[in-house]
């Protein structure tokens, strides 16, 4: 009977990647970093082909940043059966493509078709190929590599024997790559194409002498000359190809360079100071390949496979991305900020599956089996394979797994509410903006029409409030820290110069920033997502700006991509067949002339993998001894006190009180109890930044613990300091609990009796424009008084303000500044230092920060005048007067009093604003400040404030003359509403201090309420 010619590792290889692969991306790749960016994308290309702009991110933008081919892929597949059909679709075909990648590519080092089988079966669990499909979702790089992987043996055949099948076939695949993903072919032919070219030379020169010893360098160079014209040929038309395929991202990138902030990556973090970065972005990746890097570097560095050492070891160097200064030497400042580092890891991890694949067919039916069982028996070679075989498998299922134990996303969010709430009553025709969405984002805006701020491309970053600083998003600005809120902050002070009318809050470490810049809550809708809204929003113009190309730009990107996946399968359909299948007469390529595995000595591998073996069995041992000590929570007084406040920041309080001393009769339901009613900015909205904790006066069974924490809200940065008294029980350490607060309020029952307002909005159920009838009458304001100042190097507006007018008002003030020839040289609106929401005749103060203003040469263009403009609409949400101060005294430069919540509601987060008058009465300053801890119904809460009275502002200008509300003249509404406001017997009303540059202050409180009921 003859032999079967189909490789039966290689149809093995392909069933268990379907099988695994398959059926786990459909739990996995959705919550991927990246695979509904792609998807994105792919609606774009659904919905026109042929159109480059895109107005659903930044305001705009152009999709000719990121090469086209999977996306238009997936899109056409969407017609099919809808876009999550194309991804898991393409996302398939990426998988069954790296697994013959991968074959195909082995056969050109180890030109063996059992080796290449095994490299194939191991491809399918390679945990570098399962972190970057199911948990990145690299669609276009993993397509990319798969692809180049398949060039590889026409590029060898074709500098090899100068065929000119083969040269085409390399170039259309070569296409293909290029179309794919742009960064892939640049760095592919360095990494993967550069020591090809040396094999082929180094095959070459062999052939040219008796033995491998006999190569010298001398016969290299002649080869060298020999293969020049065929390799210069190649060269030349694969630049091409980089260039043309893709012409119009090219273009794209000359016009529009990439000049924004570098964004932190994980991937350039130190492994070793960072060691979940170097989990993710090293270990994992590598898995078990790291126990066999003896072995690799010593096939590599064999003579035929020299030039893949080299580059393979240069792979492995970058891929250690900042634990060393080297990877940052080798790419430049530039190149090093601007790449992900974690590409290297994985070309180096598929470069090491070929030999990897070599060591399993020896270890299992090779010379290496024999010699194993030969010293161990067959009993310990059966379970030596065995274990690590299964060890292989784990890793790569661990990986798969990975997002389910440490979520790196958002639950995933029923996208329909929203999507429904923006198709009704033309909510489309304003701007959005996602928080606490993650890269489900993404997933929303390829649902709607509607248009958003923020993106999930970042290269394609128009916007100066984003590209100036390291934020990746604007949803998930509270993982960046104060640069991040401080991003975020522009686009909720100033929406109207975005359009942006609504914020869909997954998050509610949010609500406070979005209360306190003038934004209210609409709607709870049924996915729980809450919906604020600003008034007086103007919508979007029906014509928006687009930076259009040429129309061969176009042609180019809508035809080139698709049109090379058609001439490379025209072109290697049937030696795909018979190569693949071995239908017919067996294929052998000229490759196979150089087989590989003969019987070595193995002292030298085996001394080198002992060694190594005994080092990393060293460095497992230290890890396992130092997450030990850092992770072993009670076993030492300060990791108790670290994971005490670890567990109080990810709210898991049920942890948090198994470190509670068991003594104290404090049982959980009591912890959770006093958790539930303690609420404010601190417990509440504040993610910890950083923690310092000192041990003090350990005596025994006995401890102290100071604590200092940074903790990033909202609103500002919090410094705490606690004392902690700890105790040692049984080698364990507890917590002793604190005495709780036994303020006890008056009264069992409130009885409160308030005003409320409702807005009907449309009063008949129409898909008309919004009736004349239906608009409601905008609430009259009148600016009290209005001064420009300076205070060191800043400049700002701060006044008062009234709401004349006998309904609520939602008030926003946008101050501008002019220069002594009047040319505007900055505006902004009043952030949160003022109170938004004002009932009727009530009054606040307000103050407007510019944070920058024009520059010439270098110099500041010093603001001469200025003019306000007062927007207000009828409010009818977030109206609680919830706390008051009494008892305040001042001591030097503090303030301290107490804060009573006479009302219903609770206080969540209390807001002061303190203004400062000169012995007149003239408002000189107002600042906010925020007490860290709520007001609970029928309670008091002290507060301590740090007056600013050692510096006075610089008063420049004082006018109100330059001061509209409403589009009206604001002396228009003095002299009609309030013709004789009368301001004796003001000075009575306020807080008179003992300070010579100010004489009085006024406190406004402004209360957010959390859950209003």
């Amino acid at each position: 009977m003859a032999a079967s010619r189909t490789n039966k590792y290689l149809i093995t290889a392909i069933l268990l990647g379907i099988i695994f692969h398959g059926t786990s991306m459909f739990y996995t790749l959705e919550r991927t970093y990246d695979a509904l960016i792609h998807l994105f994308f792919a609606n774009h290309y659904s919905m026109s082909w042929f159109e480059p702009w895109n107005y659903s991110w930044y305001t705009g933008f152009t999709v000719m940043g990121y090469p086209p081919l999977v996306h238009q892929s997936i899109g056409a597949l969407s017609h099919i059966g809808g876009l999550k059909f194309g991804m898991f679709t393409v996302a398939l075909i990426g998988v069954v493509l790296f697994i013959t990648g991968v074959y195909r590519f082995t056969q050109v080092l180890i030109p063996n078709k059992k080796v290449a089988g095994y490299a194939a079966v191991l491809a399918v669990f390679s945990s570098s190929f399962v972190e970057t499909l199911h948990i990145f979702g690299q669609l276009p790089s993993i397509i990319g590599i798969s692809i180049l992987l398949h060039t590889l043996p026409e590029i060898y055949i074709w500098l090899k024997t100068g065929s000119k099948g083969a040269f085409f076939k390399s170039l259309a695949l070569l296409a293909v790559t290029v179309c794919s993903h742009h960064v892939t072919p640049i760095f592919g032919m360095i990494f993967f194409i550069f020591p090809l070219i040396g094999l082929v030379l180094m095959d070459a020169s062999r052939e040219q002498v008796n033995s491998d010893k006999e190569i010298t360098f001398t016969v290299f160079l002649k080869t060298f000359w020999k293969h020049l014209k065929r390799i210069l040929l190649f060269g030349g038309s694969s630049l091409v190809l980089i260039v043309g395929c893709i012409l119009p991202y090219w273009i794209n990138t000359k016009n529009n360079p990439i000049t924004q902030v570098p964004i932190p990556h994980g991937s350039r973090d130190s492994f070793i100071e960072v060691t979940s970065s170097g989990l993710v972005f090293f270990v994992i990746p590598w898995g078990i390949l790291l126990v066999f890097l003896p072995y690799f570097f010593y096939r590599y560095y064999s003579k035929r496979l020299l030039f893949f050492g080299i580059f393979f070891t240069l792979l492995f160097i970058l891929g250690t991305g900042g634990t060393t200064v080297i990877p940052r030497y080798m790419l430049g400042e530039n190149a090093f900020n601007i790449l992900t580092l974690d590409r290297f890891t994985l070309w180096a991890s598929i470069m090491a599956l070929p030999v990897f694949g070599e060591l399993c067919y020896r270890f299992v039916e090779g010379d290496y089996k024999d010699a194993f069982q030969k010293r161990f028996g067959p009993i310990i070679h059966r379970l030596t394979g065995g274990a690590l075989a299964m060890l292989f498998i784990l890793i790569g299922v661990f990986t798969i797994t990975l997002g389910k134990f440490r979520p790196s996303q958002p639950d995933t969010i029923n996208m329909l509410p929203i999507v429904n709430f923006l198709n009704e009553d033309d909510h489309d025709m304003w701007r959005y903006l996602p928080l606490g969405f993650g890269d489900q984002m993404a997933w929303l805006s390829a649902q709607t029409s509607a248009t958003t701020v923020d993106g999930n491309y970042h290269s394609a970053r128009r916007l100066p409030e984003l590209t100036s600083r390291a934020v990746e998003r604007l949803e998930n600005s509270k993982y960046q820290g104060l640069e991040g809120i401080g991003s975020l902050q522009q686009f909720l002070t100033v929406p109207e110069k975005y359009h942006l009318k609504y914020v869909f809050s997954n998050d509610k470490f949010y609500d406070p920033l979005l209360y306190f810049t003038g934004w209210h809550r609409l709607s709870l809708l049924e996915n729980g997502i809450m919906v604020w809204e600003k008034a007086g929003i103007t919508p979007l113009p029906s014509l928006l700006p687009k930076d259009d190309v040429p129309l061969f730009q176009k042609l180019l990107w809508g035809i080139v991509p698709f049109s090379t996946v058609f001439i490379a399968i025209f072109l290697l359909l049937k030696s795909m067949w018979s190569r693949s299948f071995k239908v017919g007469k067996e294929y052998h390529p000229i490759y196979f002339s150089f087989q590989p595995v003969r019987k070595q000595n193995y002292r030298v591998i085996f001394i080198a993998s002992a060694v190594w073996a005994v080092i990393l069995t060293g460095i497992i041992l230290f890890g396992v001894y130092h997450f030990y000590t850092a992770n072993a929570t009670q076993a030492s007084a300060k990791n108790l006190v670290t994971a005490y406040y670890d567990a109080l920041d990810f709210k898991e309080f049920e942890r948090a009180h198994s470190y509670i001393d068991p003594e104290s009769d404090y049982d959980i339901s009591q912890f959770m109890l006093e958790i539930s009613t303690s609420d404010g900015l601190l417990s509440s909205y504040a993610k910890m930044d950083s923690i310092s904790v000192k041990i003090v006066e350990e005596k025994g069974p006995t401890a102290l613990a100071y604590v200092a924490a940074n903790w990033v809200t909202p609103l500002k940065l919090i410094k705490t300091n606690d004392t902690l008294s700890l105790r040692k029980d049984k080698g364990e350490w507890y917590i002793l609990p604190k005495d709780i607060d036994p303020d006890i309020p008056p009264d069992q029952l409130v009885i409160e009796s308030a005003t409320s307002f409702y807005n009907h909005g449309k009063r008949k159920i129409t898909t008309q424009k919004t009736h004349h009838e239906d608009v409601l009458k905008q609430p009259v304001i009148e600016v009290l008084s209005a001064k420009l100042v300076q205070l060191d190097t800043t400049y700002a507006i701060v006044g008062e303000l009234q709401n004349v007018d006998n309904i609520p008002s939602d008030v926003s003030v946008t101050g501008i500044l002019y220069d002594k020839e009047n040319v505007e040289i900055a505006r902004f609106n009043a952030k949160d230092v003022i109170k938004h929401k004002l009932l009727a005749k009530e009054t606040t103060p307000y103050r407007i920060d510019f944070e920058s203003i024009a520059w010439v040469d270098s110099e500041v263009i010093e603001p001469v005048n200025f003019s306000i403009q007062v927007k207000a609409n009828v409010a009818t949400s977030d109206l609680y007067q919830a706390a008051a101060p009494s008892s305040v005294k001042q001591e030097g430069a503090i303030l301290d009093g107490f804060l009573f919540n006479q009302s219903s509601q609770a206080a969540t987060i209390p807001q002061l604003l303190i203004s400062y008058y000169d012995a007149e009465g003239g408002l000189l300053w107002v600042d906010a400040q925020y007490v860290d801890e709520s007001v609970r119904q029928q309670r008091k809460r002290p507060f301590s404030l740090s007056l600013q009275i050692n510096q006075i502002p610089k008063v420049l200008s004082s006018s109100l003359d330059n001061v509209s509300v409403n589009g009206l003249a604001n002396s228009r509404i003095s002299a009609k509403i309030v013709p004789n406001r009368n301001d004796n017997g003001k000075t009575e009303s306020l807080i008179e201090v003992t300070n010579e540059l100010y004489r009085f202050i006024s406190i406004t409180t402004n209360s957010y309420i959390g859950n209003p009921r």
